[in-house]
């Protein structure tokens, strides 16, 4: 094996398979420590972010190359597919919560309507220790969130889905709002996870229009060999499987949460002979369409 290879780790197939197909999972760091380990070496996660909140405690972290010290209270970002280690103490108490490119595509497009939220597509930390009176406001607000979110997690009330979002959201803004210009600069020697990255982008704002792998080389200006490599090196998938994999998720979503008959879906995802994406789903979901809204349908909200 490649020593550069970085393994990737999908939260929801590798440690919580309630929670394959989630946007946002939630979780507190104990529990994720019992099952990863304090000392987590080099790993990253190709379709989604992390956002990790360590309350107490020395901590450690290392994302794409920029090394973060805290030894108190902080909180950590890490864009998708992004490289990182970390280290805390056998005790210190916290919470992690991921989330899938998609969705975090949603909320920057949400929060560039008012200004550039470039940011989040580079890593950064924000200490408590370092905060000013002004930011101790915006602390006592990001802690109050999670706690709001943890109760939400554990709860199965109307909206929860849309309360959640909302709080991530907000959990976002006030993490900005912490982090002030203070960001890393890009990494040249990361140039692989860079084109990876963008590659992500780019499925995330054409797969419904755009299948084909070639497309996607002449937007990255690199030939389908090249962008095969970087996918199986540092996913170990293929790039059309990982465009699979998100018209899959689209189609998923689309069969639990909307009224949308399987013509509409088949549309909706670019298919316009509706068989096809009938075909197209039972192969790659083991399962016909009508089968998978049976068992997993939820009234629109």
């Amino acid at each position: 094996m490649n020593k550069e290879w970085i393994p990737n780790i999908n939260i929801g197939q590798d440690y919580d398979k309630a929670y394959q197909d989630a946007t946002i999972h939630f979780d507190v760091l104990g529990r994720m420590a019992d099952f990863f380990g304090r000392d987590m070496p080099m790993h990253l996660h190709a379709e989604y972010c992390q956002i990790h909140l360590i309350l107490s405690g020395k901590t450690l972290f290392n994302i794409d190359q920029n090394v973060f010290k805290a030894e108190d209270c902080a909180a950590f970002y890490t864009p998708p597919a992004t490289p990182h280690a970390f280290l805390t103490e056998p005790t210190a108490p916290g919470y992690v919560i991921t989330i899938h490119s998609s969705h975090l595509q949603k909320i920057m497009v949400e929060l560039n309507k008012y200004s550039n939220q470039e940011s989040l597509l580079m890593p950064f930390c924000i200490d408590k220790q370092k905060a000013s009176e002004t930011d101790n406001v915006y602390w006592e607000q990001l802690l109050n969130l999670f706690k709001m979110l943890k109760a939400e997690w554990g709860n199965s009330s109307l909206y929860q889905q849309n309360s959640i979002e909302s709080i991530v959201k907000l959990i976002f803004i006030n993490m900005l709002r912490l982090s002030g210009e203070e960001h890393p600069k890009k990494q040249h020697s990361q140039n692989e996870i860079l084109c990876f990255r963008e590659f992500s982008t780019l499925i995330e704002k054409y797969f419904l229009k755009e299948k084909q792998i070639q497309f996607y080389c002449q937007q990255l200006n690199i030939n389908e060999s090249r962008l095969n490599y970087l996918c199986k090196k540092i996913t170990g998938v293929s790039p059309k499987k990982m465009i699979n994999n998100r018209i899959l998720l689209e189609a998923k979503r689309l069969l639990t949460h909307t009224n949308k008959n399987l013509t509409e879906i088949s549309y909706t995802l670019g298919y316009i002979d509706p068989s096809y994406f009938s075909r197209f789903f039972i192969k790659h979901a083991n399962i016909s369409p009508s089968e998978f809204r049976k068992h997993h349908r939820t009234e629109p909200t």
